[in-house]
C-alpha cells in the first residue's frame, strides 16, 4: 500500500473485521450435487480406469447405475479394486468391463466362494484378469497419490501372482540397493480415471466423512485423475463436518459429484459409533443369498439383474422394492447385542447333544495347535483369514484367556483387538466391530501390524490346495477354473513371522506341487486336516499327529490320509494321538456358528 495514499481511502480495521470474520464461517459456494444418473453421465466415458474403492462400505448403488446407464454398451471399463463381489458382478454379466485388476473375486459373505458370473466370462475370454492381493491393490494407489512412479512391498515375492505381474510389468524385485542383502518387491503405481465411493456423509461442496475401518482408504480417490464421484448416505451442512474433522477424509477439491444415497452400500452393511445422525446397519444376509442363488445360472441371474437394477430404474426405486421394514431390521442387526435373539432362537439346535463333526474336530485342533504355538513363540497378535481360519483363531483366543495370556486378533480390512461375538462367524460382521480396540485400514493391518519391525504375529490360513512344501493355491482349481484369488492371504503370508493352516484332506487337495502358488510357503508351519496335522519339518511337511476318531485305529488313518494325500507321507517318530473335542470347546465353536456355516453336517 502506498504510503501516500489519503487516509480516508483506508477501511478502517473493523469494518474489514466485520465483513471478513463475522459468524457463520465460510462455506464453499460450490453445489456438485446432482442425480445419480447424471453424475454417471456426465463425469463416466468408455474406456476409463475405474476404482470402485472400498472405504468399508461399498458404492453399490453407484454401481447399479453404472450398470443402467451403459446397459446394451461396449464401454470396455477397466475394473480397479480390492474385490470384485457380489452385486459388482453385475458390470461383469452385462460386459461392461474389458479388464478386472482385483485380489478377491466372488462372494465373500457370509462365507467365500467363486462368482459363477466371472467363470462364466473368463472362460468365454469376455474378460481379462489381473491378480493382486488385497494389500497391493491400494499401494499401487497409493504411489499414484503420491505421484510416484512405483512403491516396495514385501508381498508376492515367491508366488504365482508375482510372476504373472513381473509378466504385465507392474512388478519387479531387486536387491536392495542400501546393502541390506534384502530383496525388495516394486509395484508399479495405479491412476484410475475416476473414482467411486461410498460415504457416511458429504456436504454439498464433496467435502466427505468416512468411518473406520476404511478398507482400502481413500488413497484411489486421491489418485483419480478425473476425480471422484462419491454416493453419500446424507448430506450435510459443513459445520457438521467441521465439528467431526477428524474424520473427514475427503476433500471436496478432488469431487466432481455428489449424490445422496441412503443405504448406498446396500446388501454390505455400513458402521458408525458416537456420530449424531449417523445409523450402522448390517449386511443383508438373505439380499445376499438370493443374488448368490441366481449368479449360479446365467439365464436366473439376468432374470435378476432386470428385477433388481434395471426393473427398479434408480436407486429410489431399489429402496422402495427393499421395503422400510427390510431396511429398518438392518439397524437392529448391526445393533451389539443384537446376537442374543439369534442365539436364543438356535437354542434347540444348540441343545442337541450330538458328537463333534470331522470338521468341528478340524477346527478344534487348529484352535488347538495355534494356541500352543503363541505360548511357545510368545506372539501378540493374530491375523486371521476368513471361514475356518477365523473361527480357529477365535478358539485359540478363549483358549489362552482361559490362562491369563492376552492376544490382539486382527482382520486384514483395518480391524484390531475386537472380541468376537457369537451367531455370526464371518469375521467382518458388524456386531465386532464395537468390540474392537483399534479401527485402521488395509495398510495399517497387513503393512504394518501384520509384518513390520516388531513382528510378532501369526496368520491363520485356508486354502484349496496344498502342496508337500506348504505353498497354498485359493486362485485356479486343477481344472483351470478361477476359484476366488488371494484376497489378504498371499499378504499374511509374506509378512506374518508364522502361519498355520487349516484344510480339509480331500482327494486333488493335498499335491506334490500346487498349480498356483497364491501364498507361498515361506512362513507356513503347520497344517491341520480333518485327519492330522502336519507340521514343517526340513522344509517340507510331515504328519505330526492323527485325528483318533478319523479311524478305527492308528494304521488305518494312516492309509486313508496317504490315500488322499497326493505326495509320499513322511511320518513323525513323535506321532501324537489328537483326541476329541471338549464339551467347552464345542460348545463355543457351535455358538460361534449355530447356522453351522463353516462347521458342517454333524453326525447323528
Amino acid at each position: 500500500m502506498s504510503t501516500n495514499a489519503d487516509a480516508s481511502d483506508l477501511l478502517p480495521w473493523r469494518d474489514v473485521l466485520a465483513r471478513r470474520f463475522s459468524e457463520p464461517l465460510h462455506v464453499s459456494g460450490v453445489d456438485k450435487r446432482l442425480p445419480m444418473s447424471e453424475a454417471i453421465g456426465r463425469f463416466v466415458a468408455p474406456g476409463m480406469r475405474l476404482n470402485v474403492a472400498y472405504l468399508q462400505g461399498r458404492p453399490n448403488a453407484l454401481v447399479h447405475e453404472l450398470a443402467r446407464t451403459f446397459q446394451g454398451r461396449d464401454p470396455r471399463f477397466e475394473f480397479y479394486g480390492s474385490s470384485l463381489v457380489s452385486n459388482f458382478a453385475v458390470l461383469v454379466q452385462q460386459r461392461l468391463l474389458r479388464k478386472a485388476t482385483v485380489s478377491f473375486v466372488g462372494e465373500g459373505i457370509p462365507t467365500p466362494g467363486p462368482s459363477p458370473a466371472v467363470q462364466r466370462a473368463l472362460a468365454r475370454g469376455e474378460l481379462e484378469l489381473e491378480n493382486l492381493t488385497m494389500l497391493t491393490i491400494p499401494l499401487r494407489l497409493l504411489a499414484g497419490a503420491m505421484g510416484l512412479p512405483f512403491i516396495p512391498t514385501r508381498s508376492l515375492s515367491g508366488s504365482s501372482i508375482a510372476e504373472e505381474a513381473t509378466a504385465a510389468g507392474t512388478y519387479l524385485e531387486l536387491d536392495d540397493p542400501f546393502g541390506s542383502g534384502d530383496t525388495a518387491g516394486l509395484l508399479s503405481a495405479y491412476q484410475p480415471d475416476i473414482a467411486l465411493a461410498h460415504v457416511w456423509a458429504a456436504d454439498t461442496a464433496g467435502n466427505a466423512l468416512v468411518y473406520p475401518p476404511f478398507a482400502e482408504n481413500v488413497y484411489g480417490l486421491l489418485a483419480a485423475k478425473q476425480g471422484v464421484i462419491l454416493s453419500a448416505e446424507r448430506i450435510v451442512p459443513t459445520d457438521f463436518l467441521r465439528r467431526h474433522a477428524d474424520h473427514v477424509h475427503v476433500p471436496g477439491e478432488i469431487v466432481r459429484a455428489v449424490c445422496e444415497a441412503p443405504y448406498g452400500s446396500h446388501p454390505v452393511g455400513f458402521y458408525a459409533q458416537g456420530i449424531e445422525g449417523l445409523r450402522s446397519y448390517a449386511n443383508d444376509y438373505d439380499w445376499i443369498a438370493l443374488h448368490r442363488d441366481a449368479a449360479r445360472d446365467e439365464s436366473a441371474y439376468a432374470d435378476f439383474v432386470e428385477e433388481w437394477v434395471h426393473g427398479v430404474g434408480s436407486h429410489e426405486g431399489y429402496l422402495a422394492k427393499l421395503g422400510e421394514a427390510r431396511l429398518e431390521s438392518l439397524h437392529a442387526t448391526a445393533e451389539p447385542g443384537s446376537w442374543r435373539p439369534e442365539i436364543d432362537a438356535a437354542a434347540e439346535r444348540l441343545d442337541a447333544v450330538l458328537p463333534p463333526s470331522p470338521i468341528e474336530t478340524m477346527i478344534v485342533h487348529a484352535g488347538r495347535h495355534l494356541a500352543t504355538r503363541i505360548r511357545e513363540q510368545e506372539f501378540e497378535t493374530v491375523l486371521a483369514g476368513v471361514g475356518q481360519a477365523t473361527l480357529m483363531a477365535w478358539l485359540a483366543l478363549h483358549a489362552l484367556r482361559d490362562e491369563g495370556i492376552e492376544i490382539a486378533l486382527m482382520l486384514e480390512t483395518g480391524v484390531l483387538g475386537h472380541d468376537p461375538r457369537p451367531a455370526d462367524p464371518f469375521g467382518f460382521n458388524y456386531r465386532n466391530l464395537p468390540t474392537a480396540r483399534m479401527l485402521t485400514d488395509i495398510f495399517g493391518i497387513l503393512a504394518l501390524h501384520g509384518g513390520g519391525a516388531q513382528n510378532r504375529c501369526i496368520g491363520t490360513l485356508g486354502a484349496a490346495q496344498v502342496d508337500r512344501r506348504g505353498n497354498l493355491n485359493s486362485t485356479y482349481g486343477a481344472d483351470g477354473s478361477f476359484l476366488t484369488g488371494s484376497g489378504g492371504a498371499n499378504d499374511i503370508a509374506s509378512t506374518a513371522r508364522e502361519v498355520a493352516v487349516v484344510a480339509a484332506l480331500r482327494p486333488g487337495s493335498f499335491v506334490e506341487k500346487v498349480d498356483y502358488v497364491t501364498s507361498p510357503a515361506r512362513a507356513v508351519q503347520s497344517v491341520t486336516t480333518n485327519f492330522g496335522r502336519f507340521e514343517k519339518r526340513g522344509g517340507e511337511l510331515v504328519l505330526t499327529g492323527y485325528v483318533e476318531s478319523a479311524g478305527p485305529d492308528r494304521e488305518s488313518v494312516l492309509r486313508e490320509i496317504q490315500g488322499r494325500c497326493g505326495f509320499e507321507l513322511r511320518v513323525a517318530d513323535d506321532l501324537e494321538a489328537m483326541g476329541p473335542p471338549d464339551a467347552e470347546e464345542l460348545a463355543l465353536l457351535r455358538l460361534f456358528d449355530p447356522e453351522r456355516l463353516f462347521l458342517g453336517r454333524t453326525r447323528t
